[in-house]
C-alpha cells in the first residue's frame, strides 16, 4: 500500500495529467516534466520546444490539537513553471496568457483524489511574474493545497 506522501502525489498528478494547453502560436502540446526530471525538451526544425517542470513543495502537517495521525492537515505547494525559449519568440502579454490557462486549470476548491488522498485547491492559482534564465523566458504558476 503506498504511503500518504505518495498518494498525495498522484492526486495532484491526476489532476495535472487533465492539462491541455491549447495554444494560437503553431506549437504542439507542451512536454510536463516530472520533478526531478533531467531536461531534455524535445526538439523540431526550429529547435527546443517549450516545456513545463513540475514542483511540489509539501509542507509539515499540522496537528491542530488532533492525536489521530489521519486528521492532521497536510499542505503544499504545486509550482508549474513554464519554460519558453527565447529562440521561439514569444511576447510577454503572450506568455502571461499560457500560464494563465495553467493556472486557469487550479481554481479554488478544486479538488483532487486518489487512494486515501482528498486534496483541494485553497485558492485559485496565482502567476509569479515572468523572467528570464539562460535561453529561455520563464513563468511560474503556483498552486496552494491541502488535505480535506
Amino acid at each position: 500500500m503506498p504511503t500518504i506522501q505518495t498518494t498525495d502525489w498522484l492526486a495532484i498528478k491526476g489532476r495535472v495529467d487533465t492539462l491541455t494547453i491549447a495554444l494560437n502560436l503553431n506549437e504542439p502540446g507542451i512536454q510536463i516534466l516530472e520533478p526531478g526530471a533531467i531536461v531534455k525538451p524535445a526538439e523540431d526544425g526550429f529547435g527546443p520546444q517549450p516545456y513545463v517542470m513540475l514542483s511540489d513543495v509539501v509542507n509539515d502537517p499540522d496537528r491542530g490539537g488532533r492525536i489521530d495521525p489521519a486528521l492532521h492537515v497536510r499542505t503544499g505547494t504545486l509550482m508549474l513553471a513554464l519554460h519558453w525559449p527565447i529562440s521561439r519568440g514569444i511576447s510577454h502579454v503572450q506568455l502571461k496568457e499560457i500560464a494563465g490557462q495553467i493556472a486557469a486549470h487550479f481554481t479554488a476548491d478544486t479538488c483532487m483524489s486518489y487512494g486515501p488522498s482528498h486534496l483541494r485547491v485553497t485558492q485559485d492559482a496565482s502567476l509569479l511574474p515572468p523572467f528570464v534564465d539562460g535561453a529561455y523566458r520563464v513563468a511560474v504558476v503556483r498552486v496552494f493545497w491541502s488535505s480535506m
